[in-house]
């Protein structure tokens, strides 16, 4: 990761994580699910499913390349079971179950209604998330937007936009962060009207900073909660080794 001399810091109401690839690497698990999906398909083009898919819902993917297979209950099976099959190829995000869990204290100690300020928007669906969590010791959210729980999955911002609702903070005005990691991701979460910080779990940093991302990052090892202001319902948050940041996350020195 480059080391910058300046710290990047924003200031958000809420936060809201994408899971694969953002709060776990499961890039090698979930490309071994589509080589093996591969194997008795072919019409199924495995490689190019896993270069161009990432973050879109597997029963999208599955409804483009073998639509005679697209049963929501047999896709939903399917995904549930890769933790199962291939999580050994899995890993958590460095620094993601630790910027979750402070983002969880600071809103259950340090709010006046001691709320939770963090969602997660996922495509993944509920099965599979929550092995993933499980995996990484993460309690599920209140706000936990799987691929059930909405009819238009990444790019279209409807996940993100419903966590926004969810959590109270629909208003334009308010500051929603979104961590993503793929292309649709983070188009999704500019729909949703959230800066974003960009996660290079998958992509290179120029082809997550030319997606639409305000911050890029290898991981989220480098993030701190800095304070919370009551007065203005705000986290501060510090990032101090990144790829890139807009201009105005470099206008305050910490």
């Amino acid at each position: 990761m480059t080391i910058q001399n300046q710290p990047a810091i924003f200031y958000v109401n809420a936060a809201l994580f994408d899971c694969d690839g953002t709060l776990v690497n499961s890039t090698g698990a979930i490309s071994e699910f589509w080589r093996d999906f591969g194997k008795t398909r072919p019409h199924v083009n495995p490689d190019e499913i896993i270069r161009t898919s990432h973050g879109c819902r597997t029963f999208d993917v599955i409804a483009k390349w073998s639509p005679e297979d697209a049963n929501v209950a047999q896709v939903t099976a399917w995904e549930g079971a890769i933790p199962d099959s291939f999580g050994q190829y899995a890993k958590p995000i460095p620094g993601a179950v630790e910027l979750v869990k402070s983002f969880d204290d600071f809103s259950k100690q340090q709010t006046a209604d001691g709320k939770q300020r963090w969602a997660i928007v996922t495509s993944g669906t509920l099965p599979l998330a929550t092995k993933w969590l499980k995996l990484m010791s993460i309690t599920q959210p209140d706000c936990f937007i799987t691929a059930e729980k909405v009819t238009k999955g990444k790019p279209h911002p409807q996940g993100y936009q419903n966590a926004r609702n969810t959590l109270g903070f629909e208003d334009a005005a308010a500051k929603v962060v979104v961590f993503e990691d793929a292309p649709a991701g983070i188009t999704a979460g500019k729909g949703a009207g959230a800066m974003i910080v960009g996660i290079c779990s998958t992509y290179d940093p120029e082809k997550v900073r030319k997606s639409g991302a305000d911050i890029v990052v290898d991981d989220l090892s480098s993030f701190k909660i800095d304070s919370y202001n009551p007065a203005t319902n705000e986290f501060k948050v510090v990032v101090s080794e990144y790829h890139y940041a807009n201009e105005e996350y470099l206008q305050e020195v910490a």
